[in-house]
C-alpha cells in the first residue's frame, strides 16, 4: 500500500482478489441501524476500500448497487490493473479503481458513507497505521460508518509465535513461492518435533500445522499468495482492542461495534460470567477488552464512526420492523406443530439452535427457510405468519413484539442462524426457463472455483458448475444448455459423466444425464444466491 518493496511483492504474487460479506455496507449499515444511529441508505451510498486489491471486493458492491459510487485504493498496479479489466468486462460505470500510495491520499478525495480496510491494519507501519486512522476521519461524512480488520491479542500470540519462527527459517530466502514452501516444510517439522499430545505448546504448534494445511476451520493454505502475504510479510502484528479503541479516538473516531453483531453478545456466556464481566467493566471499552481475554480473540472487524454521533448501547426492537429477515436453519423436528404451545426447534448446518413455542415465530422460521436465500421485510414475515396460521387481527401487536424479539435474540447469539439485513438484493429463488446468473459469478466461473454470490459471498462450484455458468445469460433454455454442454465440455472432455450414474450408453442417456445434472444444479445454484430475479 505505501513503498516499492510492498509493490513488488504484490506484483510478483497477487493477493487473492476475494468478497468479504462481513465488509459490505448492508453489513455496516444493519449494525449501526440496530445501535441507533442513521446511516446513508446503501443504494445511494459512496463506498471508499482502501487495499483493494484486484476489486474482488468492491466490484460485486457496485455491480449490486449500480446506483452507488465505488473507489478502490491499492498501491498495487498490477492488482489494480486486473480489477480494471474485470471493471470494463462489466461495463461498470459507478466504479473507479486507483492505483495510489495510501499516504498521498488527503481531503480532496471526498467524503465517503462506507470506509473499508480489510487486511491491512496489521500489516503496515505505525505511521501507516495512523495515516489509515486520518483518512476513515477525515474522509468519512458525517454520519459514516468505517470498517477495519485487525490482528488483536491476546488470540494471536500464538499465530505470532508460528509467524516468527517461519520467518527466521525463510529468512534468507527471496523467491515468494521458494519462502512459501519452506514455510509449510517448517511447519510439518515442527508438528512432528512437538507432539501434540505432549504439551501446550505441541498442541498449538501441530494446529498451526493443521491449519496451513485446511484441516482446521478457518485455514487458508490453498493459495500460497495468503501465506506469503497474511503470514510472512515483514510487517504483521497485533494490538489489543483498547489500544486499538483508544489510537482511534485521537483521530475524532468513536468505536461504534463489530462487523459480526454476536461477537457484541455476552449473553453467549454463563450467567455468571456475564455479571463477572459487567461488574468488571466501567464502559464499553472495557467490556470488549475483558471479552477478548475470555475469548482469547485473534481477529477483530470493528466498526467505527465521528465522536459526536449518539449511540445506543442499550439494545431495542425498535429497528427491527424496518430490517430484512433471512435464515436457513430448518426444524429438527419435522413438521412441528404450529398452533400448539410448545417448543420447536430449528437448527443450522453448524449446530447454531433457536427454540421457541410461540406460534407465530415457528411459522415465520419455516417461510424464511423455504424463501432462502431471499430476505423478507419483517412486516411481510409478520403478516404472512399470521395469515397462514389463520389469526385474526387481535394480538398483531404482541405477535410483531415476541417475533422482533425472538429474532433479535437468535441473531445476537448466531448472526447465521438469524440475519437481519437494511438491504434485499435482487435474487430468483425458483428456476426461471432461461436463467440468469450473476453476471459477475459467469465471468469468475471461467477461470475461479470460487465466485462471489449475490449475498457478497464466495461460493464454491465443482466442474459442471463452472461449464454451466458461463451461459446463464437468459439467451438459453434447458434444451438449449444440454446442447452447449454436449458439444462444447463433454464432447471437449472437460466435464466427465457417469461418477454417479455408472455407465453411460449412447448419446440419448448422456443427453438425459445432462438434463437430469441440469436442473439438479440450476435448483442448488437458486439456492447458493447466484441466480438474479
Amino acid at each position: 500500500m505505501t513503498d516499492d518493496t510492498g509493490s513488488t511483492s504484490y506484483d510478483e504474487v497477487p493477493y487473492p482478489s476475494l468478497s468479504y460479506a462481513q465488509s459490505h455496507p448492508d453489513r455496516l449499515a444493519t449494525v449501526a441501524t440496530i445501535l441507533g444511529v442513521k446511516p446513508a441508505p446503501i443504494e445511494h451510498c459512496r463506498v471508499l476500500e482502501l487495499g483493494c486489491a484486484g476489486g474482488g471486493n468492491i466490484i460485486p458492491m457496485a455491480l449490486g448497487l449500480p446506483k452507488g459510487e465505488f473507489v478502490g485504493i491499492d498501491y498495487a498496479a498490477r492488482q489494480i490493473a486486473r480489477g480494471r479489466e474485470m471493471v470494463d468486462a462489466l461495463q461498470l460505470g459507478n466504479i473507479s479503481l486507483v492505483q495510489s500510495n495510501l499516504l498521498d491520499l488527503d481531503a480532496s478525495l471526498g467524503q465517503f458513507d462506507y470506509v473499508i480496510a480489510h487486511g491491512v491494519f496489521s500489516w503496515v507501519s505505525r505511521p501507516v497505521q495512523e495515516k489509515l486512522l486520518e483518512i476513515c476521519s477525515q474522509n468519512l461524512a458525517p454520519s459514516g460508518v468505517a470498517y477495519v480488520s485487525y490482528n488483536t491479542f491476546p488470540g494471536w500470540y500464538y499465530t505470532g509465535m508460528m509467524r516468527e519462527m517461519m520467518v527466521y527459517h525463510t529468512r534468507r530466502i527471496r523467491e515468494p513461492r521458494e519462502r512459501v514452501a519452506r514455510a509449510r516444510r517448517f511447519a510439518d517439522f515442527m508438528a512432528e518435533a512437538v507432539p501434540a499430545e505432549e504439551s501446550v505448546y505441541g498442541y498449538l504448534v501441530n494446529q498451526y500445522a493443521r491449519f496451513l494445511r485446511g484441516e482446521v476451520d478457518g485455514g487458508r493454505p490453498a493459495d500460497d499468495a495468503l501465506l506469503l502475504h497474511d503470514e510472512l510479510e515483514e510487517v504483521n502484528g497485533a494490538i489489543f482492542f483498547s489500544q486499538f479503541a483508544e489510537r482511534a479516538a485521537r483521530h475524532g473516531l468513536q468505536y461504534l461495534g463489530e462487523a459480526e453483531f454476536c461477537t457484541m453478545m455476552t449473553s453467549s456466556f454463563p450467567d455468571h460470567v456475564s455479571r463477572a464481566l459487567d461488574e468488571m467493566a466501567n464502559d464499553v471499552i472495557e467490556l470488549e477488552q475483558y471479552v477478548d481475554f475470555v475469548r482469547n480473540r485473534a481477529l477483530r472487524q470493528t466498526l467505527l464512526c465521528h465522536e459526536d454521533v449518539p449511540i445506543h448501547r442499550q439494545i431495542t426492537l425498535r429497528s427491527i420492523p424496518s430490517l430484512y429477515v433471512a435464515s436457513r436453519a430448518r426444524p429438527v423436528q419435522p413438521g412441528p406443530d404450529l398452533h400448539a404451545v410448545e417448543v420447536a426447534e430449528f437448527r443450522i448446518s453448524d449446530g447454531a439452535t433457536m427454540s421457541t413455542e410461540h406460534p407465530v415465530t415457528k411459522e415465520a422460521m419455516l417461510y424464511l427457510s423455504q424463501a432462502w436465500p431471499r430476505p423478507v421485510p419483517f412486516g411481510e414475515l409478520l403478516a404472512r405468519s399470521r395469515s397462514r396460521l389463520g389469526l385474526v387481527r387481535a394480538d398483531a401487536a404482541r405477535d410483531g413484539q415476541m417475533l422482533a424479539a425472538n429474532l433479535m435474540t437468535a441473531y445476537g447469539y448466531s448472526g447465521k442462524l438469524v440475519e437481519l439485513h437494511v438491504y434485499a438484493p435482487q435474487m430468483a429463488v425458483e428456476v426461471s426457463e432461461r436463467p440468469v446468473a450473476s453476471p459477475l459469478a459467469r465471468l469468475q466461473a471461467r477461470e475461479n472455483v470460487q465466485v462471489t454470490n449475490l449475498r457478497h459471498e464466495r461460493v464454491t462450484i465443482d466442474a459442471f458448475e463452472r461449464c454451466l455458468l458461463p451461459y446463464l445469460d437468459g439467451h438459453h433454455d434447458l434444451g438449449d444448455l444440454v446442447d452447449v454442454l454436449e458439444a462444447g465440455p463433454v464432447a471437449e472432455g472437460a466435464l466427465a459423466l457417469g461418477e454417479n450414474h455408472g455407465a453411460i450408453g449412447g448419446q440419448s442417456e448422456v443427453r438425459d444425464v445432462l438434463a437430469q445434472e441440469t436442473r439438479k444444479r440450476l435448483r442448488w445454484l437458486a439456492r447458493a444466491a447466484l441466480l438474479t430475479g
